[in-house]
């Protein structure tokens, strides 16, 4: 899903890294690649352990903000959600970010057996 990475301050900036993310409700926590970590400057706050399907490994922190666009509506504001402590994702990950259960908790996130979903927000 379109997704847009935010650094913590300033929270007027809406300025950041539009990219792709995976929705992940097997994930606790969202992460990002190195990449959008060093093109937004954002300050390492230290590896910590991660568990995976491929076992577990350290992996660094940053402080983002993670916001999402409301399709129907253009031009407007993205929905901006609290301050995420994320992880970074392994090299050759396959997409911009993994979406994961500390943000989705703030959302309803519907799928149907036709394999349609929706995320509400906001």
């Amino acid at each position: 899903m379109p997704i847009l990475i935010l650094p913590p301050t300033p929270s007027t900036d809406f300025t950041g890294f539009e990219g792709v993310a995976l929705v992940d409700t097997g994930s606790t926590t969202t992460g990002i690649t190195p990449q959008i970590a060093a093109r937004l400057n954002l300050a390492p706050k230290g590896k910590r352990p991660i568990g995976s399907v491929q076992g577990e490994a350290q992996a660094e922190r940053f402080l983002f903000r993670v916001a999402l666009r409301i399709p129907a509506i253009e031009p407007s504001f993205p929905f901006v959600f609290d301050d995420v402590e994320g992880f970074e994702l392994r090299e050759g990950f396959h997409f911009d970010a993994l979406l994961g259960m500390d943000v989705l908790r703030q959302c309803d996130f519907v799928m149907q057996r036709s394999g349609r979903c929706s995320l509400t927000f906001g």
